[in-house]
């Protein structure tokens, strides 16, 4: 089956107690908790969320999106173990960021090692238009020798218009040679190489198609998809997006 997964993020603490009440009414199956980095953890908060499945998302900022491990990276995936930790969270999604190549991912990987990390594929160029490690398949690959992925279906997309390849094309290679089970999705323009997490009814792209993909791997095992749609002042949106894609519009 298809794993619904809500995004938030470690400091939204205003949405937890309608997430409690959306998990109950089953409209997701999990979340997928980010890590701010820019606030102090509050357990006490947090635990409003400690009877939920959550896995966590490490920070995108502060240091270790540029993969250059240091003090202060150190002590920010601290706090995101400590995350994992107490949420016994089975995954850990990390971006590869900006490594040059695969030896310097091997080798910044190796001072935040855990069991529970999943490597996202990136989408070619940040929102700083710099170019990622790990947006093309023969780069997944040898991180796919390393650690499971974590495939973003939108960045996949970007990629593919990076690379001026057929995104459909792209995304059927990748499940074929990485085969995830862990899953992003988030609307956008396929023709722009630049992420853009937009509402699913604002995508240029086949939904239809991709839920037929996705349904196809889910026959055989669970698969996680976590929704990286727009917020507004509550969770209402979030849920319109995961019925939108429910629903095969």
């Amino acid at each position: 089956m298809i794993k619904y997964g809500l995004k938030l993020w470690s400091n939204n603490y205003g949405y937890f107690a309608q997430a409690v009440s959306l998990f109950a009414e089953k409209e997701f199956d999990f979340i997928e908790l980010s890590h701010n980095a820019r606030m102090e953890l509050d357990l006490g908060k947090l635990g409003l969320l400690k009877n939920l499945p959550v896995t966590i998302h490490n920070t995108n900022d502060l240091g270790f999106h540029e993969f250059e491990i240091g003090v202060q990276q150190l002590e920010i995936w601290a706090k995101t173990k400590q995350l994992a930790d107490y949420f016994n969270s089975p995954y850990i999604i990390v971006h590869p960021g900006r490594a040059k190549d695969f030896d310097s991912f091997i080798r910044n990987l190796q001072y935040i090692d855990d069991s529970r990390i999943l490597i996202e594929n990136m989408a070619g160029l940040d929102l700083d238009k710099k170019l990622t490690f790990g947006f093309n398949l023969s780069e997944l690959k040898l991180v796919n020798k390393t650690k499971k992925i974590c495939f973003d279906l939108e960045k996949a997309i970007k990629s593919a218009c990076y690379q001026e390849m057929d995104y459909k094309e792209f995304i059927c290679r990748c499940i074929s040679e990485l085969k995830p089970f862990y899953f992003h999705i988030s609307g956008g323009d396929m023709n722009s190489v630049l992420d853009e997490h937009l509402n699913l009814q604002e995508a240029n792209f086949d939904l239809k198609w991709i839920k037929r993909e996705l349904e196809k791997i889910s026959e055989r095992q669970d698969i996680f998809l976590v929704f990286e749609t727009p917020k507004n002042s509550n969770l209402e949106n979030d849920v319109a997006n995961m019925r939108f894609f429910r629903e095969g519009k």
